[in-house]
């Protein structure tokens, strides 16, 4: 029995031993066939702890480098990179949200084991089916590397690939240089930036990904001088800026363009069009524009209001003074007025900017923002990036510094305090100011819009027509605010209490007819060029309307008396001498005004500069007439001249007005008001000297317009005599000079010498070289001011858009250069006056009166050495 129960349980031992031996060897062999996993080049980039954002790209910020996990279905994708000021160490060198350089048009290509960063520079095109050429477009246009990265490793399943891309984001990248070159140190551009990046300072910032965009900020040190000539106003100034680069993925369908219109002022895309069948390569321009399309076809041919399938969306910013916020609202929803005669309803909306949106960054590209800047100067600009394929407006910014009130002040004050009591304060009523933020604000909506200034709006308006309280309730001050027609300096004490308005219009018959060209969608056309029947016809029904004329902004000379900028109505003497009359109206009455609110003479004194500058500015709009040809965009078959002489009768009186000016000079320097300010030289005096050399130069400007008359030419022989009788009435009429005519013979005689020798003659003619295209100068010492007055037109653009020939004027862009390159020399004329001159003085050397004939030996003498 012992025996039995042993030899079974030896059987169970046995059992259990082979049953567990066979078990470990299964283990074993499983084991076997299951080998550790080895760590990839991805888990070993990332395995520590990291910042990490998921979007398009997703990014890695590990220690201060940054990591593109870049999918590879974007490899070859159009994307912009740009970059804006998030926080800066001085607001001089640029502005909390400004974007100081144009997006880098980019693509991301790959080759072997490297990704290449291109930019894209492909302004060629062609047409659907010219194959042939977009394949040598396509050759000629592979977009230059601005970066090259090692592929460190592809993402788990292959699909993207994972590189470091630090070196884009914190280095010395001009195109990404995140300073303005015309920011408040440099005076608007006046003094010279250079800059030298701080690489040992500078290092990665927050990260952030979303689903179409994703940006970066960097934190950036740089070393700074400002010169002025061989000045240093600035050595090795330290500055950081706080950068938010931003990529952004283009449409992957891209917009249908529209083909700008050199006679509506759009801004424009320039591209070149290569063809199977034209005899050349073809200038083409898209003009910018949003993508603007009804959310409904059908209700919108129907004729019913709808909205846009995207807003176009403004975020105001939350940093502005309170009172500001609500009339920039009402300025960009202005806009809606023009976009509902179209069709459209709520087409752009003004928003705060968002609490609860965890997405919303105003640095980001995404979003549209007008962007508040707490700096001195006294400016407002309204920029736009745009889709560079088609002319689509991708993101647009407006900027106000906060001095624009000051502007505004002086603007609103200087106009119209001779016929409005409500702005005769040191404070402007809260209604006042803010419908003057409302106007400014409107106005850069405008070019976010992309629409371009037109300075012949105000031109259209029949001077006395500014006196009409219905055509003023109507129309306002001009034909479009998106020209520099402020307020109503015309309207004269008594007017605004009749019904005359003194403000510009909310919008004018011009700005409507700009959203139409650009913004109304024309779905039955099929192309770009289908379109332009239509638009043609549009431009066409207009063309002889003066409110709908487009002319130009003038910024190196002015050709055109007919579009400048700060001046109203259709003749300058007529609405001068209004405004002058209100200039000493207001003179007069400074005193009065401010006695008790301006104890230190500190406001008094800085409006007399601003009458002073206003003063000068009219006598500019005057001068301009003197030689002036009107310019005109145009097609064939359209009714106004691409150019015209100011006729000769205009002329005439613009001469007559400025000698008259001349005379009656003395009223700007009011004793009971200049008694209280510091010791300045004086204004009278200077602006009389100037005024003498301008028109006497004005003889320069004559020849051009002489040869473009068909008819009765104001020749400058005719000019330069009616100059000979005025300034020497005294003399041939054999009286004793008195100071006025002393100092305006003097001022005579050394224009005719400077002019006598040749200088500013002959030779050739471009923007902003000839002197006499130059505008009357303000007196140096009033000028303590003038960046503030000057800034707003300087500033706006400070960048020339690019200027080509599509018409027969000038086509796009500024008026730059007009194409006259044998200029007639008038140094015989003025030579010939110079002696005709020293005639006259030599008959009258023996005048009786000891000052005068001592005057007309100084004079002789001084010819007498000239002419040796």
């Amino acid at each position: 029995m012992k025996y039995k129960l042993l030899l079974l349980l030896c059987f169970f031992t046995v059992a259990f031993l082979t049953e567990t031996e066979a078990s470990a060897r299964k283990k074993k062999k499983e084991t076997a066939k299951t080998p550790v996993k080895k760590e990839s080049a991805y888990d070993k980039l990332f395995k520590k702890d990291h910042t990490q954002a998921k979007g398009l790209i997703n990014l890695h910020r590990v220690d201060n480098k940054l990591y593109f996990e870049l999918p590879l279905q974007l490899l070859g994708k159009d994307m912009l990179l740009g970059s804006t000021v998030t926080e800066i160490s001085d607001n001089g060198d640029a502005i909390v949200g400004q974007k100081p350089k144009e997006p880098l048009h980019i693509q991301f290509t790959m080759i072997d084991s490297t990704i290449q960063l291109r930019q894209i520079f492909n302004y060629s095109i062609t047409r659907p089916e010219d194959k042939n050429i977009a394949n040598a477009i396509e050759k000629a246009n592979i977009g230059a590397i601005i970066g090259v990265y090692k592929v460190e490793a592809y993402n788990p399943d292959s699909t993207a690939v994972v590189f470091d891309i630090t070196k884009l984001f914190v280095g010395d990248n001009k195109d990404l240089e995140p300073i303005d070159d015309y920011g408040a140190n440099t005076y608007g551009g006046y003094l010279v930036r250079s800059s030298r990046f701080q690489q040992d300072k500078s290092f990665l910032g927050e990260i952030k990904a979303f689903e179409d965009n994703v940006l970066v900020r960097s934190h950036l040190s740089y070393e700074c001088d400002i010169r002025g000539g061989q000045n240093y106003y600035e050595y090795k100034k330290p500055l950081t800026v706080v950068a938010t680069r931003s990529i952004v993925l283009l449409p992957e369908i891209p917009a249908r363009p529209r083909i700008a219109d050199p006679r509506v002022g759009i801004f424009p895309t320039i591209k070149i069009q290569y063809t199977n069948t034209d005899n050349k390569a073809v200038n083409v321009f898209y003009a910018n524009r949003w993508r603007l399309e009804p959310s409904d076809e059908i209700a919108f041919k129907k004729g019913q209001l709808v909205e846009p399938k995207k807003p176009i969306v403004f975020y105001i910013d939350d940093n502005f003074p309170d009172m500001w916020k609500k009339y920039i609202h009402m300025a960009v929803e202005d806009w809606n007025l023009a976009f509902e005669k179209i069709g459209f309803k709520k087409a752009i909306i003004a928003k705060d900017f968002p609490k609860d949106d965890p997405e919303f960054d105003p640095d980001n590209l995404k979003y549209s923002c007008v962007r508040y800047a707490p700096t001195w100067m006294a400016n407002a600009m309204g920029p736009s990036w745009t889709d560079p394929r088609t002319g689509e407006i991708i993101n647009a910014s407006v900027y106000i510094y906060h001095n624009l009130i000051s502007l505004l002040y002086n603007w609103r004050f200087i106009h119209t305090a001779a016929a409005d009591p409500d702005v005769r304060y040191k404070i402007l009523p809260e209604q006042v100011m803010g419908e003057a933020i409302r106007y400014a604000s409107r106005h850069e909506v405008g070019h976010c819009l992309g629409f371009m200034h037109n300075m012949a709006a105000s031109a259209s308006i029949p001077v006395e027509k500014l006196r009409d309280p219905e055509f003023t309730q109507r129309y306002g001050t001009t034909a479009s605010i998106m020209d520099y027609a402020r307020f109503n300096y015309v309207a004269q004490p008594g007017d605004k209490e009749r019904g005359v308005k003194l403000t510009p219009p909310i919008l004018g018959e011009y700005d409507y007819f700009l959203i139409k060209w650009s913004y109304s969608p024309l779905l039955d056309a099929n192309s770009p060029e289908e379109e332009t029947t239509t638009l043609n016809q549009w431009v066409r029904e207009k063309a002889d309307d003066p409110m709908y004329r487009y002319g130009k902004q003038q910024i190196w000379t002015h050709y055109d008396p007919s579009s400048l900028s700060e001046d109203l109505g259709d003749d300058a003497m007529i609405a001068s001498e209004y405004g002058i009359k209100n200039l000493k109206y207001i003179l007069s009455n400074l005193n009065n005004w401010f006695t008790d609110s301006d104890k230190d003479y500190k406001h008094r004194f800085s409006l007399y500069n601003e009458i002073v500058q206003q003063y000068v500015r009219y006598l500019n709009h005057v001068y301009a007439n003197i030689g002036g040809i009107y310019l005109t965009e145009r097609y064939e078959g359209d009714p106004r001249p691409s150019y015209e002489a100011v006729p000769k009768e205009k002329q005439k009186r613009a001469l007559q007005f400025m000698m008259a000016q001349v005379r009656d000079i003395d009223w700007i320097e009011n004793k009971d008001l200049l008694k209280n300010f510091t010791l300045i030289g004086s204004p009278s005096s200077d602006i009389q000297s100037e005024v003498v050399s301008r028109i006497v130069d004005g003889v320069s400007k004559l020849p051009l317009c002489v040869a473009k008359t068909d008819k009765d030419p104001y020749t400058p022989e005719e000019y330069l005599n009616e100059i000979y009788n005025f300034v020497w009435a005294t003399t041939l009429k054999g009286g004793k000079t008195q100071v006025a005519d002393r100092k305006l013979q003097d001022a005579f005689v050394s224009a005719l010498i400077s002019k006598s020798s040749g200088s500013g003659s002959g030779g050739s003619i471009m923007i902003g070289v000839t002197d006499a295209f130059k505008a009357i100068e303000v007196p140096e010492y009033i000028k303590q001011k003038s960046i503030e007055d000057y800034g707003h037109a300087a500033l706006e653009y400070a960048a020339p858009q690019e200027a080509n020939d599509n018409g027969e004027v000038s086509g796009f862009g500024f008026l730059q250069a007009v194409n006259y390159t044998t200029s007639p020399s008038v140094s015989h004329i003025y030579y010939g006056m110079l002696l005709k001159t020293k005639n006259l003085l030599e008959k009258n050397i023996n005048h009786p009166s000891l000052e005068t004939r001592n005057h007309y030996q100084l004079l002789l003498r001084r010819i007498d050495k000239a002419m040796k």
